[in-house]
């Protein structure tokens, strides 16, 4: 064991580590609707008498999850084709969680409206 290896000769000239690779966003394969959803709420928007109200809030969840925030959500009827709601449905739907008082609309003359979900007490 007399003679000694020098590392040197196998450095390469500008070598540098690679990067750690970055994780690129993906479009996820199967949405979902993120939780929690306050039963007392789902229960509320249930209790309307028309289905329309329940899928838009259902819409409305889906959207405050992918925000991660329940203030300042754009409901665009884009956003509610794929349920089969058309526009008279989706404005009938808001006005009756409105009148609910599970959420707060916002309406702008030729804007999508902005809607905020409101918490709802336990009766």
């Amino acid at each position: 064991m007399g003679k000694e290896i020098d590392l040197e000769q196998f450095r390469a000239s500008g070598f540098r580590p690679p990067k750690k690779p970055t994780r690129k966003k993906t479009k996820q394969a199967n949405p979902f609707i993120r939780g929690p959803i306050p039963l007392v709420w789902l229960t509320s928007a249930s209790n309307i008498p028309r289905r329309n109200a329940l899928v838009v809030g259902l819409v409305l969840w889906y959207l405050a999850g992918l925000r991660s925030d329940r203030v300042g959500l754009v409901l665009c009827i884009k956003r509610c084709e794929p349920f089969g709601l058309g526009r008279k449905s989706v404005e009938r739907g808001l006005r009756d969680l409105e009148k609910s008082g599970l959420v707060r609309v916002e309406r702008g003359s030729g804007k999508c409206p902005r809607v905020e979900l409101l918490d709802v007490e336990q009766s």
